[in-house]
């Protein structure tokens, strides 16, 4: 082997092992959402989903409770996703001028002085429109979607 060749596989080792024993940045990002208080996702049967698929269940009295239990879930992974998008967006939004290193330290340690930093910075950010009738709209297509899926009527709101 030529020494051009072993340097190439010795500095790609390095760079492995390296990768290896660092969490990735959008693992960083994931682990300060956590410490933060990133949402619980939504359960099939929380009142969440029950009160969204009220009118649903209503049009369809005569579906299979294992067709609606699928629904039901399918449901509560949207309303999930939806939540996600709210915590999340602006959580990286603050943390995009962090180095790894500053993310880190943040990961370790919330009430440092890099804490205060981060939090200026998440307030800073735009505020996500909360309108309860564009959210309420949205997940209705999403809910007729799933519907669909299933060949069951859509919800007309």
């Amino acid at each position: 082997m030529t020494t051009k060749a072993t340097f190439t596989v010795l500095l790609a080792l390095l760079c492995a092992t390296a990768a290896a024993q660092s969490p990735s940045r959008n693992d960083l990002i994931n682990q300060i959402e956590d410490a933060i208080g990133r949402p619980a996702p939504i359960a099939a049967d929380s009142p969440v989903v029950t009160r969204v698929l009220t009118a649903a269940k209503n049009a369809n009295p005569q579906v299979d409770p294992v067709i609606w239990e699928s629904v039901r879930v399918a449901t509560a992974a949207a309303c999930t996703k939806m939540q996600d998008s709210y915590f999340d967006s602006p959580v990286r939004g603050a943390l995009q001028s962090f180095t790894d290193g500053e993310l880190k330290d943040l990961s370790r340690a919330l009430n440092d002085p890099l804490a205060v930093r981060f939090r200026d910075a998440f307030r800073k950010q735009p505020k996500i429109n909360m309108n309860l009738m564009s959210n309420v709209l949205e997940l209705t297509v999403q809910i007729n979607c799933i519907l669909a899926q299933h060949k069951l009527k859509q919800v007309l709101n």
